[in-house]
């Protein structure tokens, strides 16, 4: 497992911050979403609230590999995880829905990832450098 640097904790927490999931089948081929609920509770931990997930929710299900890419301007960032557990009830589950309920929005579930990499993906010379 890895930390997340603080100074990408900060730009995930950014309302201008897009933020990406992408997972894959277990024949390897590639989804993305966009995925305003991401969030990092630890350093080493990113969860998401499993909002019209069917596809995603099935990948992650027979592949637990994940890349999350954050883009705002020429800043990016690419965390690599992996998929811990798929919390369905209780205190993290009910925390994601009063987050969401400001948007119209409820989770049916929380998707809690342990890091694994992290990479800066901006557009500048350190484009693919490898962070943690």
């Amino acid at each position: 497992m890895a930390n997340i640097p603080s100074s990408v904790i900060e730009f995930m927490n950014r309302p201008e911050t897009v933020k990406t999931l992408v997972t894959a089948s277990k024949f390897g081929q590639p989804h993305a979403i966009v995925c305003g609920s991401l969030v990092a509770p630890s350093p080493d931990t990113v969860i998401v609230g499993e909002i019209l997930m069917k596809v995603s929710s099935g990948n992650m299900r027979s592949n637990p590999k994940v890349s999350i890419l954050m883009v705002s301007g020429t800043e990016a960032y690419e965390i690599v995880g992996k998929v811990k557990e798929r919390v369905d009830s209780g205190p993290m589950l009910d925390g994601m829905n009063q987050k969401l309920k400001a948007m119209n929005l409820q989770a049916s579930a929380v998707w809690v990832f342990s890091v694994e990499e992290v990479y800066d993906q901006g557009a500048s010379s350190k484009a693919g450098t490898k962070l943690v």
